[in-house]
């Protein structure tokens, strides 16, 4: 069975952005596509926005697709 894909998923996603300061691939409505890393994700009157470093604030609604540029290391130096 898979996994259908809805908007926490992507907000999950945006938020270890910020706090891992790892880049994404951001697929807006419209077609821009991008890659950046997150500022923050904030709720404002029940909506959800996206800060980016270099793209500014989106509406979390506009993000269609948001993807890893390259798999993960396992290493944990990163985290530390």
């Amino acid at each position: 069975m898979s996994h259908l894909v809805d908007s926490c998923d992507f907000i999950d996603m945006l938020e270890e952005s910020a706090k891992m300061r790892r880049s994404v691939v951001v697929t807006l409505s419209g077609g821009a596509r991008f890659e950046d890393t997150v500022r923050d994700v904030v709720t404002e009157d029940g909506q959800d926005f996206v800060l980016f470093h270099d793209h500014g604030r989106y509406p979390a609604r506009d993000v269609l697709d948001c993807v890893w540029p390259a798999p993960r290391s396992e290493s944990y130096d990163s985290k530390l």
